[in-house]
């Protein structure tokens, strides 16, 4: 074991070597707000070595595994949007030119496999595993835009995590970088729907943004639906008598990159928020599994919310009840049944670790004598969507809002950012009847459902409202449906769906879409929905008015299919095709290359002539031939051939 005092001459040759032009060049990827840090650590991990052969292979191998963990190769995280819209352009615009080369359709996915992992992106994933489908979508830049966001993004917040930037005593939930680049993309998203204007088939013409108002994207109407839930669960668990808790499950220590107090967690073990929420998930799932066999139902919401270095844990208000497969009936506490259950699943992991079992799982049970079960959640539902007055942490540290040059960094717009970025579900309800029934309800028209069966009629009078005179009911909708545990197959109301033939931006496909709802009390009979047909109008769409774009196939006016059998050559060769033109080699690549530049029609494929003149080189060379590393046109003409090994 290593003596960790360091005397000044040794700290003087790890200091020099840190600033020496070899680790200079380590440093190049990484982005500049991080190099002070970076150096730092690696400084602290090189302080136990005092032999030159020791510290600067550990200096140098913690710099690589930093950069191949959190800047993903081929992608500079300091480039700004407008840069990344560049890159993204550029990637299309190179795929669409490899595309060309392609002889196979097995040819062409290794184009796209190559091309994606340059920039640590998947190669996209469509139904059936379509490649027209999927070269569509690597030939736009809208989709290579949307993916280096995303994995520049979250490489950049990750890393921002790992240095210990994200905290209570610095940035809070999410890094100042995420909440600005979230802030600037709503920006670019309101201008957007402003300018895009739609008409339906009556004629009535708005923007997106005056639809959007009037839909869950509103803030006010999200918050007033979950709120409105909510509500009728805890009314139908008051008539019931089912017990309520109030949860809070927390991650392993391993998963939280800082303490309160500011300092590095040495059981960090790099895992990102994205990956704790599924950690959650898996484990809630585990124990609502459990449950299920023993016979408890369970109902309610849950809400994912950061701690302050960014790791998620779950507020979760549920409601259980005994159901008639109970298996432990001597147990009357249905209630502490079901804590025992969860706190089992909570522990299993890390269960050894200090404070587990008192931090991994907190619970409150509901005593409906003192007031509303929904008050214990609806501070954290109004902290995740519009934020509160005073906004406090489960620690008792109070989150205030910062100031970034012109841009006001409040709570709820961190948190906001948060999910966002790691693309974390912040609500999802537990049991019930489904709200997606619910929504299509009130599209119904009341002359459909004058002669509808008792269920039914029940169900569209709870979803109605009506300004000043009556407020929806999830409680009586719930009621309607069969109660709030009630299972998929016995819903009363369900949506009634069709295949339609959908003309998407990258392919036409077939969907699964609702149309309206049908009773169980009146099989074949479907309520049918008023739906709008929206288009866009022209001169005011702003995606229109850009310019021309990509299609989406490799088809344009100019050609037609190929054939079936070979999907990557779908847009380059006529469907008559003639001969095939045939070239020298000094030719082939300066006439295509011209072609190519002249951004017209795709040109017959050129088959260049195979230049089968003998060539000469050393054993090494011969082998990177043999290997496929090195173009037989690089070496040299054997002007005198002989038999041997050269090509």
């Amino acid at each position: 074991m290593q003596y960790r005092k360091v005397d000044a001459k040794t700290r003087r040759q790890h200091k020099a070597f840190l600033d020496s032009p070899q680790f200079a060049s380590e440093l190049e990827r990484i982005p500049l707000k991080w190099r002070g840090r970076v150096v730092s650590q690696a400084l602290e991990l090189m302080s136990v070595w005092h032999w030159r052969r020791i510290f600067e292979p550990v200096a140098l191998d913690f710099v690589r595994d930093f950069a191949a963990h959190y800047v993903p190769a081929g992608i500079d995280l300091s480039q700004d949007d407008a840069e990344i819209c560049a890159t993204a352009e550029k990637a299309a615009e190179n795929v669409k030119k490899m595309l060309w080369k392609a002889i196979s359709d097995t040819h062409a996915r290794d184009i796209i496999e190559q091309e994606c992992s340059d920039y640590g992106i998947d190669v996209p994933e469509v139904d059936d595993d379509d490649l027209r489908a999927i070269i569509a979508r690597v030939v736009d830049p809208r989709w290579w835009r949307r993916q280096l966001r995303k994995v520049i993004g979250r490489a950049f917040e990750g890393g921002n995590i790992r240095l210990g930037y994200v905290h209570y005593h610095g940035e809070p939930y999410a890094s100042n970088d995420a909440v600005l680049s979230r802030l600037a993309q709503n920006k670019r998203n309101a201008a957007a729907l402003e300018a895009t204007m739609v008409r339906n088939e009556a004629g009535q013409e708005f923007s997106i943004a005056e639809l959007a108002e009037k839909t869950t994207a509103n803030k006010t109407i999200r918050r007033g639906e979950l709120m409105l839930r909510i509500n009728g669960f805890e009314t139908i668990a008051r008539e019931c008598k089912d017990e309520g808790l109030f949860l809070t499950w927390s991650c392993p220590s391993r998963f939280h990159a800082t303490l309160h107090s500011g300092k590095p967690n040495p059981k960090y073990d790099g895992s990102d928020p994205r990956t704790a929420n599924k950690y959650l998930g898996k484990m809630t799932a585990l124990a609502r599994s459990a449950l299920a066999r023993r016979g408890i139902g369970l109902y309610g919401f849950r809400i994912a919310e950061p701690h302050h270095d960014g790791c998620p844990h779950w507020h979760m208000l549920v409601f259980v009840r005994a159901l008639p497969g109970y298996t432990t009936p001597h147990v009357k506490d249905v209630a502490g049944r079901a804590i025992r259950v969860m706190k089992r699943y909570a522990w299993r992991t890390d269960r050894g670790e200090p404070g587990a079992f008192k931090r991994r799982l907190d619970v409150k049970r509901i005593d409906w004598s003192k007031g509303s079960a929904a008050g214990y959640i609806a501070k954290y539902v109004a902290k995740n969507i519009d934020g509160v007055a005073d906004h406090k942490t489960k620690e008792g540290y109070v989150v205030t809002t910062d100031t970034v040059g012109d841009y006001e960094l409040t709570p709820s717009a961190r948190v906001e950012a948060w999910a966002a970025r790691w693309g974390i579900r912040q609500f999802q309800q537990w049991g019930g009847a489904p709200v997606s029934v619910w929504r299509e309800l009130r599209r119904v028209p009341a002359d459909m459902v004058q002669e509808a069966p008792p269920a039914m009629a029940a169900a569209w009078d709870a979803v109605q409202k009506v300004e000043g005179e009556k407020r929806a009911c999830w409680a009586s909708y719930l009621r309607a449906q069969g109660g709030a545990i009630v299972k998929r197959d016995d819903l009363m109301v369900t949506l009634a769906k069709e295949t339609k033939t959908v003309t998407g931006r990258y392919e036409v496909c077939e969907r699964v879409m609702p149309y309206g709802v049908q009773c169980r009390q009146m099989a074949g009979v479907v309520f049918k929905s008023v739906r709008h047909t929206w288009t866009p109008v022209q001169g005011h769409d702003a995606r229109t008015s850009a310019g021309s774009r990509f299609p989406w196939t490799r088809v344009n006016n100019c050609t037609q299919p190929a054939g079936t059998d070979f999907a990557a050559d779908m847009s380059f060769e006529p469907k008559t095709s003639p001969a095939p033109v045939t070239f020298q080699p000094d030719q082939a690549a300066q006439v295509e290359h011209a072609w190519l530049a002249l951004g017209a029609c795709p040109w017959p494929r050129m088959v260049p002539l195979p230049d089968k003149s003998p060539r000469h080189g050393t054993p090494r060379q011969v082998a990177d031939w043999r290997a496929g590393r090195l173009d037989v046109n690089k070496l040299p003409i054997d002007t005198n051939p002989t038999k041997g090994n050269a090509p």
